[in-house]
């Protein structure tokens, strides 16, 4: 049996995130499809197993359908995000006109689990639909065994990828670049959140769980023996246990592992102690959610942190010489223009390597989408051609009580022109840069914001 997994092309000419945590345009990164990665090692176990990464070698939909009838695979299995979703989704139709024998397989975490009789009715070239434990449901198709929990993942199929397309803005200063998941879920329940603020189950799931440090550390060897020299945690959090993360931490010096590495956390997570052991074993970069520059909106968002700790925690992470990555949202409905002078405040106080403002995307099976609907603020029920945090193909997808769509995306640009464009934030840039690539990366996101 051959099986081929796709990551589509790009969206009008915009490299894609497709990860059932995370999807949208990417600004000036390209990202290895991390889950396709997973599901090629546990699907090789069992069949002959193709991965083709469209979105990093800029395939158009006319070369994935040469490479389907080369391939000639029983089964294709491709991934999508709600920008980009009906564009995708012609990865199906592909494939049923080559053969309409092949199983078309979507794994979709973001619209699926919500609305699959919508998906079904609008898509019916689209045999299986996947928005939930897809180590365990699409081995299941084929009657393969499957890999339930964390700890009995497999090894990422990175040699089936072009490891040399992959860098990142925000977490890799060398190539090659790679990324892990060591962690899945979230023990927080912020509104907003696809996964720990979900009302229904996404992916893995919101509750927390977990590889132990010695998994962690075979896959660390396995990417060094492919050449990688800078590895993304690509956990929604990957800092909530301390002791877990000094175990780890002290395993990679132990094993004396070279590799600098980047991952998400809560300020609320972290001490000097930890912080201190992290920076030993390699990290260089972790990006906060610093959110809003209110007490007020952090409450109401069901954060679960205060401005006063994230300012100690950064302050903690620059002193142990690692990079502080921020990102903040605009557009909570109570969102005004005095809120977001207050959010660029915060940004700037803390003057991290990197800071991102990203405009609200309410999705639905969360609390803030049901509580945004019921207000009247959502633009377009059930049309997700917008769920684009950076806006940088379609308008917002939303208004607060007092501002309009198109104040949002005026208060986006305004809110990266204020806070880069300062002596700080440049020395910032100037001093952390990995290599010229880096910079030239980041001049070209330079052009969505003017």
């Amino acid at each position: 049996m051959k099986i081929l997994l796709i990551n589509p092309p790009r969206f009008k000419g915009h490299p894609m995130v497709r990860e059932m945590r995370c999807a949208g345009l990417s600004i000036s990164s390209i990202y290895p499809p991390l889950e396709l990665a997973y599901l090629a090692g546990q699907l090789r176990l069992s069949a002959e197993v193709k991965i083709i990464d469209a979105n990093a070698l800029n395939f158009n939909l006319n070369q994935i359908e040469s490479e389907i009838k080369n391939f000639q695979p029983t089964a294709v299995i491709f991934t999508t995000s709600p920008v980009s979703f009906t564009e995708d989704a012609k990865i199906a139709e592909i494939s049923k006109k080559i053969n309409s024998e092949i199983k078309t397989i979507l794994l979709d975490s973001h619209i699926t689990p919500v609305m699959p009789g919508k998906i079904r009715e609008k898509f019916p070239l689209i045999d299986h639909l996947i928005g939930t434990d897809p180590l365990i449901n699409i081995p299941k198709i084929f009657g393969f065994p499957g890999a339930a929990g964390l700890e009995n993942h497999p090894l990422p199929a990175y040699d089936l990828l072009p490891l040399n397309k992959y860098f990142s803005l925000t977490y890799s200063r060398k190539k090659p670049f790679a990324a892990l998941i060591t962690s899945a879920g979230c023990p927080n329940r912020c509104k907003f959140c696809l996964i720990g603020g979900a009302t229904v189950k996404r992916g893995y799931g919101n509750r927390w769980q977990f590889k132990s440090p010695e998994k962690i550390i075979v896959e660390i060897k396995y990417l060094l023996s492919l050449g990688v020299k800078n590895i993304y945690f690509f956990d929604e959090t990957f800092t909530v246990n301390k002791q877990r993360i000094k175990k780890l931490c002290r395993l990679i010096l132990e094993n004396n592992l070279k590799i600098d590495w980047a991952g998400n956390g809560r300020v609320d997570t972290l001490d000097e102690e930890t912080i201190k052991i992290m920076r030993q074993a390699g990290c260089w970069n972790i990006m906060f959610g610093i959110e809003c520059g209110t007490e007020a909106s952090l409450k109401d968002i069901n954060k679960g942190a205060t401005l006063e700790r994230a300012i100690k925690v950064v302050e903690s992470c620059k002193k142990n010489n690692i990079n502080v990555s921020a990102s903040f949202v605009i557009g909570l409905p109570e969102e005004n223009q005095e809120s977001v002078k207050k959010t660029i405040a915060m940004a700037k106080k803390i003057n991290p390597y990197r800071a991102q403002f990203v405009i609200v995307t309410p999705y639905p099976g969360t609390k803030l989408y049901d509580e945004m609907k019921a207000e009247g603020l959502l633009l377009h029920d059930y049309d997700f051609s917008g769920y684009d945090a950076y806006c940088a193909a379609n308008p917002p997808v939303i208004k607060t009580r007092q501002m309009s769509p198109e104040e949002l995306l005026k208060a986006q640009k305004y809110a990266y022109r204020r806070f880069y464009f300062r002596p700080a934030a440049m020395a910032n840039i100037f001093f952390s840069l990995g290599s010229l690539a880096q910079l030239w990366n980041m001049l070209k996101a330079v052009k969505y914001f003017k």
